[in-house]
């Protein structure tokens, strides 16, 4: 009985996992500094800015570490990001591949646009997926 109870929580934490997705919650965003100028506040950008300063690792860990820890995948164990794997499974040998797939994801990942992720920070974290997980 005990181990049913286990069992079943951990399956729906999997599933509460992919629903909500890795997205960053509201309550973990760095509080924005309050505008001290009287002029109109710009519109916001309709795209990240072309860098962020960050490395490919720290991108990585920002944005995708959460449900590819190690290179691995909470949501489906067996689509890891070993470069090796990639390459065989859906034919993603570079980082321009893996910027298509989290501009248009499958099913159970979250999207990563262009105001989410540059294309410049994506090349990023595709570039640091092949060069750490072959």
């Amino acid at each position: 009985m005990h181990r049913r109870i286990v069992v079943t929580l951990a399956v729906l934490a999997i599933v509460a996992g992919a629903v909500t997705g890795c997205k960053k919650k509201e309550s973990e965003q760095q509080p924005q500094a309050p505008q001290t100028t009287t002029t109109p506040a710009a519109p916001a950008p309709t795209t990240a800015p072309s860098t962020t300063g960050l490395t490919g690792e720290q991108l990585f860990k920002q944005h995708c570490a959460a449900c590819h820890p190690n290179g691995g995948n909470t949501v489906t164990p067996a689509k890891t990001l070993s470069a090796k794997g990639m390459a065989e499974r859906s034919k993603i040998a570079t980082a321009d591949d893996i910027v298509k797939v989290m501009r248009n994801p499958g099913p159970g990942m979250n999207k990563f646009d262009e105001a989410m992720v540059s294309n410049d920070d994506a090349r990023k974290i595709g570039d640091y997926i092949l060069a750490t997980f072959p």
